[in-house]
């Protein structure tokens, strides 16, 4: 069969099948001699092989040859790091001006203007004026006034601080505590003159300190103080005091070694005679001279939780004789449950200067001249001495927010100090010291209650007990006492304070007739009942520079005698602004 044939042979039996498909499922039978051979294949018989990927590596030796280097090196400081920690500090002002005014006609001003934050330095001025200008009914004219002025001065050294201030008070008051419609006992140009009851006192005083900041424990340390003051009054009594004294200690190892040294010197120039006071002698001024050295040697020292000082007291009085006194000078303490619990006790003495100046303070009433009535030594005061002073107790705290003291103490002293009515030179309205040897027993407590700065409560209550040796009570002087002061800070903008002290029983008498009271040797001996002092003061702050405030003293509204014929204002209240510039 040649190509064209061939050829045109496939092209026919190409159409014939592309027919048949395109007729559905007829069949079509090709007959054709051609004989169709397919070559025959052969198989590969061998079987593939798997090679394993892991080799076996030799094993290796390594040796290392040792070799030395020598390195040299220099050593350079490193400074100090510095932490900058900068807390934002309260905005301070350089002064305020605080004045009110209150019930009775009593205005009030206290101005204060100083500098600022300081490493340094520090000094401030202060001026205070209180006064009242109206009067209590069936007494005495009884109108006050109070004057203060104080300029300081602290300066920081790098081992030292130097502080001192000069302090001016003037005090001008009447003796009232009589009865003004005693037209039998009491003359009327008495009754009714400003200028018969009047008295005035200025006080100068000056006070300085020096006190060392040795950080290092192994050196001196010392506190040493000085203050002076001079007092005249309206009826020419005239009071030089000057006291000198310096706590010095040093600690070596556990123990610390020092010694509390003073010198106290007193002047005091005064009439023998008030001025109201006729008399057809004249009247000379005297001069009385009262000078008290104390040196008190101690050990204080530590051992785990025990605090133990012992020391000596040397006292040495100068008046119109010498005398020396010892006295014991111990303590100790103990703390349980990291100081949740501290039993202590002590025992100790001492001698306590007696001045006119100290007199006034507690009560301004008192005689303002010597009466040798009373006195047994040419001396105007008698010093108080402090025999024996022992006392134990328990402190410590509850809870983070509780705090108290438990305290029993027992006391000898000898000269102690009492006012009595006075009715030799006065009309009662006058108080003159009485002296006398007493056993004094007291009991106290005190609980502390605090709240972050939100709350602050405390409560203390005394019991005293007096055994006298001649006098029969100890005049004008509570059998108990009882206190209360709370400040309660109501998210910085509204400041409310309590302050509640409550006076007992006091024993006093008169010559003069009391009715219902009969009379004891010549006395009629009464009681002074006890009295309640509550205040209450509130303080809204506008902002940082204006607040207002509001002062209600005697809530209770009594009357009630702090001194035997001398009763107090009733219900008062005070008001007025403040402003810090």
């Amino acid at each position: 069969m040649n190509l064209k044939t061939y050829l045109l042979t496939s092209f026919v039996i190409l159409i014939t099948i592309m027919s048949a498909y395109g007729q559905g499922n007829n069949e079509y039978i090709a007959v054709d001699d051609y004989q169709r051979t397919i070559n025959r294949s052969e198989k590969i018989s061998t079987a593939p092989q798997l090679n394993d990927s892991v080799i076996e590596l030799p094993k290796i030796k390594f040796y290392i040859e040792p070799t030395y280097q020598e390195v040299t090196f220099e050593t350079k400081p490193i400074k100090a790091a510095k932490l900058k920690i900068k807390e934002p500090l309260t905005k301070l002002y350089n002064g305020y001006v605080k004045a009110g005014l209150g019930l009775y006609t009593t205005p009030f001003l206290d101005a204060y203007y100083g500098s600022n934050r300081s490493k340094t330095k520090a000094w401030g001025i202060n001026i205070k004026h209180f006064s009242s200008l109206t009067n209590l009914k069936n007494v005495g004219y009884n109108l006050f006034s109070d004057n203060e002025a104080n300029v300081f001065y602290k300066h920081f050294f790098k081992k030292n601080t130097f502080y001192n201030n000069i302090n001016y008070e003037r005090n001008k008051f009447h003796y009232y505590g009589f009865d003004a419609n005693d037209s039998l006992n009491i003359p009327e140009d008495y009754r009714t003159s400003k200028l018969e009851t009047k008295q005035l006192y200025q006080t100068i005083k000056y006070n300085a300190m020096l006190k060392s900041m040795h950080k290092d424990s192994a050196k001196i340390n010392h506190t040493t103080n000085f203050n002076y003051y001079y007092l005249n009054g309206r009826t020419g009594i005239n009071e030089h005091d000057f006291v000198i004294k310096s706590n010095i200690y040093k600690y070596m190892e556990r123990e610390e070694v020092g010694a509390d040294v003073s010198l106290s010197v007193n002047h005091l120039t005064q009439s023998s005679l008030p001025n109201n006071v006729q008399t057809l002698l004249p009247v000379e001024a005297k001069k009385y001279g009262n000078s008290i050295f104390k040196l008190n040697p101690f050990i204080k020292t530590r051992r785990g939780n025990l605090l133990a000082k012992v020391g000596v007291g040397v006292h040495t009085e100068f008046t119109h004789v010498t005398r020396f006194f010892f006295y014991p000078d111990l303590a100790v303490s103990y703390s349980l449950f990291n100081a949740i619990f501290v039993p202590y006790a002590g025992l100790t003495g001492g001698m306590q200067k007696n001045t006119f100046n100290s007199f006034r303070l507690e009560n301004p009433y008192v005689l303002e001249n010597i009466s040798t009535r009373y006195l047994k030594e040419t001396v105007a005061y008698r010093n108080s001495n402090q025999r024996i002073n022992i006392y134990g107790g328990f402190k410590g705290s509850v809870s983070s927010t509780i705090s108290f003291n438990l305290k029993a103490q027992f006391e000898k002293i000898n000269n102690f100090a009492m006012f009595v009515n006075d009715t030799m030179y006065s009309y009662e309205n006058k108080f003159a010291v009485r002296y006398d040897t007493i056993d004094k027993t007291t009991l106290s407590a005190q609980i502390g209650y605090q709240l972050k700065e939100k709350i602050k409560l405390s409560l203390h209550g005394e019991y005293y007990n007096y055994s006298m040796l001649e006098e029969e009570y100890a005049w004008l002087k509570p059998d108990f006492t009882v206190g209360i002061s709370g400040i309660y800070d109501l998210s910085n903008k509204i400041i409310a304070s309590l302050n509640v002290n409550v006076i007992g029983t006091r024993k006093t008498y008169s010559l003069r007739p009391i009715a219902d009271v009969k009379p004891t040797e010549g006395k009629y001996i009464y009681d002074l009942k006890p009295f309640v002092d509550a205040n209450l003061g509130l303080e809204y702050r506008y902002n940082k520079r204006l607040s207002a405030f509001l002062n209600l003293n005697n809530i209770t509204g009594k009357k009630y005698q702090e001194w035997s014929n001398y009763p107090v204002y009733s219900f008062n209240l005070l008001g007025g602004v403040t402003y810090s510039f």
